[in-house]
């Protein structure tokens, strides 16, 4: 009856689950429903001890996919969280249950559905996982022994060896122990399961009339796809094994269609390999005649059949395997004496060329950096094959260069494979970037290989160009006519070659083919703007001839400023196109390129340069403000060659007498006097208006931008001789120091020094535009003023700006963008001013008095209400230069007092907004905005580049100029073990670091923000403050300023640290060896740090006792413990309280046990000589022979 009462409740419980199950997956069920059934699932799973019983039943054949779907999840759960609840017994019965499973629990492979598949095989791992092989040892008999009924037994078992291999290998899910013990078997079986797999492959790529052939490819398939776990890391005699066996089959599966892509895969794998050069010998192999064969017949098929996108995928992965193997060729030819030229290298080379010149530019992309590694490699380069094929190469560059493929257009056979590979155009436009980059790299290194022959190649494609007949009524380029796209690649090849051409220690192209190029490109004559600024590109990258041919330099100058005054028919200075500004300012940009290059040779024309630029500019209606600078800053850099101190500074003075004129006038000083008069003035409190002559508010911001402009231009422009000799003659010498050294004045010194006054002004009253009672005053049109502009947004948010062709639009700004722009450049150069007047003005300027508290009043007493993206540049262009160049004498009175008023403020501004952040993260509210662009996620992007300026500023601070360089290297010493112990107390505190740490007002902010630091969720924030933490603490600890409590908030900082950033793999191995060094250096003095440790949860007192105990007391340096075994140890103490990631964070623990060791040691028996009675004594032992 009891029996009866059973076999009634196990069919009531398993028609329930059914029931479940379908409602669960009934899109008609309510949400209701729907929860009730998940509700009866969960609490079977985790309470009824009948599940186990029930997921078998479940799980056969008679139920629906989804019903024993879930009877093999009740199996495969029951194993992973309920495994100790069963008996022995019970787990050897299970084992036989999913044996049968194998064997007879599926369908036909090609019937029966892939996640339950899946499923089936998931269950065996999970139990291989707890048993074998220790209680398990005939597995792989029994696995093999069902592999002989059928090809879905053996597809089964297959992805029982994947899954397996995944779990061991690739992601590692089990405990060490059983990780170690797994591997070791699988390793130990290693030839067996090959010769497995290779046994399968023979009799499913050739099978016998009885085999299905679907059957046999989904065998293949799977055969293929479980080597991809194994081949990437197995010893490579496996794969090389009985005569190359398994590279013979994959090369001959790549003609195959069904299985070529999974062949290509596993095969890519194997080429990839990384390890000893020598172990990765045999894979030379595949440069056989018969390998090599395989290889291209398959991709020269594959190229017959790109529509299908298959095919395109195969012969990018094919693509992919031919690099690889070059670059195991580099890596190993010259290392080992009978590695040379492989055999089929000639046919190598065709097959790469052929990739690149594929209408495919990710295809192309593959081979640039190989061909670049081939031209740099030492032997390689210098192989009379590979130097036969250089001139081809250099072809194909020649045409591989246009600017063409976007997915929006048909320009190009690139486009159809381009609206595969990416979904619009400014993916494209990024990849373009770097596929050109790599491109430009191979021509470079082409010519330092064979500068002639690429130089003649440039030469023959400009002179082409330049001999193409000119229609006069052509309409202007736009950026995707094919007239600028030749002119455009022309550009990018030209440049290349000419970057690299004279630094070659090759033979070079004779001179006067240089020098005549340059005359032919000078006489061209051209009114397209597009490609007039291509010209000028050709043109500037030809100037390392003017020093063989300065005679040309007239001609050039003459270009330069027909193009500066570049213009089309109807166009006035206000209705420019986009392109004829860009020619116009590129030319002027083009003039200030060299002469910074060629100051020598300008020198004799400057006053022939002056004349020009002075006739320019005495046209009201020719040159912009920004191409008016521009000619300027050319002129100030040839100026400097008078080497003459009175002489640069009375040019200086003519040059400033404008921006004097203005800047000083009455109208600016009351303009800048006060935020609301400055608001009148640029018009902000005002309506817009359109730009015309009555717009006099824009006018006046016009002015403010021409001085501001031409000031920095002076400013960074002007200079002292390099050559201290020429600087005395010149009387650039200020003074001269006690330890003999001189210090040099710069001519722009006393005219800049007359404008402070006002910057002063106009910085302060910058900064009062975002009071409130201020922000009220603009005008509603200009609410949106003080915003950031879209570039800039686009660029903080990480967007890549559209892709839009506008060279022949005009520039027709709204007022709004117009005022944005005004707010935005104005603000960010005048701390590039301030930020300049420190390295270029030196001396004079940090003498200036009281310069410390004039910047205080200026700058940072409404430093709270400016919004981070303004507070930016405030430490980005003034601070970090201002304090690197601050001479050391001047830093009591010109950095200190800065630093007092900047470093509370920016600390307690950055503390607020890093709990709400936190916050955020904590409760996962980040995770829950799909609008990438929102204002929320733009304000958390700008905190996080401001924490990172001001760090960098801290360190700039303590360590000094090269703190990012010395923090990188902290970071690398972190993670390299033994070597920390070594590294970290290497660093010490800059002198100014060391001042700042003694001024009581400043340190705390100094020292919690980098603590604070540690506890934010940005782990470059986190990383910048590692660098610096214990610097400061250690300094703290040398003052003897440090306490007990401050040592105690130190440590806690960081541990606050490990659990909110310990997720992150190195981000939490530099905390653990910071929390290390601080406990290690810091637990003798203050002992509240171990209270502190001890105090964590699953850390006891007795534990961190027994820690100090075995590696911090007692230990002499040559028993001290090993660096790596005392971080382990100190990990395990702290590891509760160690982050981790979301997914991780609720995971429930899955039960293992321990089983018996694979290899039992069994003890040496010790041999034991039996002495008789009259030799047992120790005497008799060693008592002399009687004499």
């Amino acid at each position: 009856m009891a029996a009866q009462t059973g076999v009634v409740n196990m069919e009531q419980t398993l028609s329930t689950l059914v029931a479940a199950v379908e409602a669960v997956m009934n899109p008609a069920a309510t949400q209701q429903d729907r929860a009730a059934a998940h509700q009866v699932c969960e609490e079977f799973r985790e309470k009824s001890p009948a599940c186990l019983e029930c997921g078998l039943v479940l799980a056969g054949q008679q139920n629906s996919p989804i019903v024993r779907h879930f009877g093999l999840q009740l199996v495969e759960h029951f194993i992973k969280f309920r495994w100790t609840e069963i008996s022995d017994a019970q787990r050897d019965t299970l084992k036989t249950k999913t044996l049968e499973l194998i064997d007879q629990g599926t369908f036909n492979l090609l019937k029966e559905e892939a996640h339950v598949k899946d499923a089936v095989s998931r269950i065996l791992v999970e139990l291989m996982k707890r048993v074998w092989p220790q209680l398990w040892p005939d597995l792989f008999q029994n696995l093999n022994e069902i592999c002989q009924h059928g090809a879905t037994q053996t597809e089964l078992v297959l992805k029982v060896f994947l899954r397996l291999v995944e779990d061991v290998v690739a992601f590692q899910t089990i405990p060490p122990q059983r990780r170690r013990e797994i591997l070791q078997a699988l390793t130990s079986t290693m030839q067996e399961l090959f010769h497995f797999f290779l046994q399968i492959l023979d009799a499913y790529c050739t099978p016998a009339a009885s085999t299905n052939k679907e059957e046999a490819v989904l065998v293949c398939q799977s055969v293929l796809s479980t080597l991809t776990g194994f081949v990437d890391w197995v010893n490579i005699s496996h794969i090389i094994d009985d005569n190359g066996r398994l590279l013979r089959l994959l090369c001959e599966m790549l003609s195959d269609q069904s299985l070529q892509l999974h062949a290509a895969e596993c095969l890519l794998l194997i080429v990839g390999r990384k390890g000893k050069v020598e172990d990765r010998k045999p894979i030379l192999v595949l440069f056989s005649p018969v390998a090599m064969k395989a290889i291209l017949d398959a991709a020269e098929a594959a190229s017959r059949n790109l529509q299908d996108e298959h095919h395109y995928l195969f012969l990018k992965r094919l693509c992919q395997v031919l690099t690889e193997i070059g670059r195991q060729l580099c890596a190993q030819w010259g290392q080992a004496n009978d590695i040379e030229r492989p055999e089929e290298f000639d046919t190598y080379l065709k097959a790469l060329l052929a990739f690149t010149q594929h209408p495919s530019l990710t295809l192309r992309s593959f081979t640039f950096s190989l061909w670049t590694q081939f031209l740099r490699h030492p032997n390689i380069s210098q192989d009379s094959l590979l130097q036969s094929f250089l001139p081809r190469l250099t072809e194909v560059c020649t045409t591989t260069l246009y600017k063409v493929g976007f997915p929006s257009m048909n320009n190009s056979p690139s486009c159809e494979f381009s609206r595969i590979d990416f979904d619009n155009d400014e993916d494209f436009q990024s990849f373009f970037t770097k596929y050109r980059c790599d491109l430009a790299e191979t021509i470079r290194s082409l010519t330092l290989l064979v500068p002639e022959l690429t130089f003649t190649v440039a030469s023959q494609w400009l002179q082409k160009e330049l001999q193409k007949p000119l229609q006069a009524d052509r309409q202007p380029c736009s950026m995707s006519s094919p007239e600028y796209l030749e002119w455009e690649a022309l550009t990018v090849f030209t440049e290349s070659v000419m970057l690299r051409l004279f630094q070659s220690e090759k033979p070079l192209p004779d001179v006067s083919l240089g020098i005549e190029l340059l005359n032919q490109l000078l006489g061209y004559q051209n009114q397209d703007p597009l490609i007039q600024s291509c010209v000028l590109s050709c043109m500037s990258a030809l100037f390392p001839f003017l020093r063989h041919g300065p005679k040309a330099l007239p001609a050039v100058l003459e270009m330069i400023f027909a193009s500066v005054v570049f213009t089309l028919p109807g166009q006035t200075k206000s209705t420019r196109s986009r392109a004829v500004k860009g020619v116009r300012q590129h030319a002027c940009s083009v003039l200030v390129k060299i002469c910074k290059e060629y100051p020598d040779i300008l020198f004799p024309e400057f006053e022939h340069l002056y004349v020009c630029i002075k006739n320019i500019d005495a046209d009201p209606d020719q040159l912009s403000q920004m191409e008016r600078c521009i000619l300027i800053e050319a002129l100030i850099i040839v100026s400097n060659q008078f080497a003459d101190f009175e002489r640069q500074s009375v040019f200086i003075a003519e040059v400033l007498a404008p921006v004097k004129q203005l800047w000083v006038s009455p109208q600016f000083t009351e303009a800048f006097s006060h935020p609301s008069k400055f608001m009148s003035y640029i018009g902000l409190d005002q309506k817009p208006v359109q730009p015309s002559s009555a717009d006099t508010c824009g006018i006046n911001r016009s002015h403010i931008m021409y001085c501001i402009n031409m000031i920095l231009a002076c400013m960074k422009r002007t200079t002292w001789p390099r050559d201290t000799s020429v600087a005395e003659r010149g009387g650039f010498v200020l003074c001269k120091q006690e330890d003999g050294s001189i210090i040099l004045r710069n001519p722009a010194t006393t005219h800049i020094q007359q404008f402070l006054d006002n910057l002063f002004a106009l910085i302060k009253t910058f900064c009062c535009l975002w009071l409130p009672e201020f922000v009220q005053l603009r005008h509603p049109e200009f609410s949106k003023a003080y915003d950031l502009m879209e570039n800039e947004r686009l660029a903080a948010l990480g967007i890549q700006p559209p892709s839009v062709d506008n060279a022949d639009s005009f520039v027709n700004r709204q007022p709004l963008e117009r005022m944005q722009n005004f707010i935005s450049v104005a603000y960010d150069n005048c701390f590039h001013i301030l930020g300049n007047a420190g390295q270029c003005l030196g001396h004079e300027f940090y003498s200036w008095p009281n310069l410390g508290q004039v910047l205080v009043e200026s700058v940072f007493r409404q430093m709270e209400h400016l919004p981070d993206y303004r507070l930016k540049p405030v430490i980005r262009a003034y601070m970090k230069p201002y304090i690197s160049n601050c001479p050391k004498q001047y830093y009591m009175t010109a950095v200190v007092p800065v630093l007092c008023a900047l470093c509370p403020s920016i600390y307690q501004r950055l503390s607020a907004k890093w709990v709400h952040i936190n916050q955020r993260f904590e409760e996962g509210l980040d995770d829950d905005d799909d609008n990438a662009e929102s204002q929320e996620v733009l304000e958390d992007q700008l905190t996080r580049q401001l924490t990172r300026e001001y760090l960098e500023l801290i360190g700039t601070v303590c360590v000094g100029r090269h703190s990012s360089k010395v923090e990188v290297a902290e970071e690398t010493a972190m993670d390299e073990g033994d070597t920390t112990a070594h590294n970290r107390n290497d660093r010490t505190l800059s002198e100014l670091g060391a001042m700042c740490l003694k001024n009581e007002a400043l340190f705390p902010s100094i020292l919690l923000c980098v603590l604070s630091g540690l506890t934010w969720s940005d782990t470059i924030t986190c990383s910048k403050c590692i660098g610096l933490c214990w610097l400061l603490v250690k300094q703290l600890m040398a003052d003897q300023t440090m306490t007990n409590e401050g040592a105690v908030h130190v440590l806690r900082s960081v541990l606050t640290g490990l659990r909110t950033l310990g997720q992150h793999e190195a981000t939490q191995a530099n905390l653990v060896t910071l929390s290390l060094t601080i406990y290690e250096e810091m637990r003798p003095q203050f002992p509240g740090l171990q209270e502190l440790v001890a105090s964590i949860p699953d850390c006891s007192l007795e534990a961190v006792q027994n820690f100090e105990k075995s590696f911090l007391m007692n230990s002499t340096p040559t028993k001290a413990p090993s660096e790596k075994k005392k971080k382990e140890a100190f990990k395990k103490l702290i590891g509760s309280i160690i982050g981790k990631d979301l997914g991780q964070m609720f995971k429930r623990e899955v039960h293992y046990k321990n089983l018996p060791p694979m290899f039992v040691r069994r003890p040496k028996k010790q041999r034991v000589e039996v002495l008789s009675d009259d030799e047992s004594c120790l005497c008799a032992l060693f008592a002399a022979d009687d004499v």
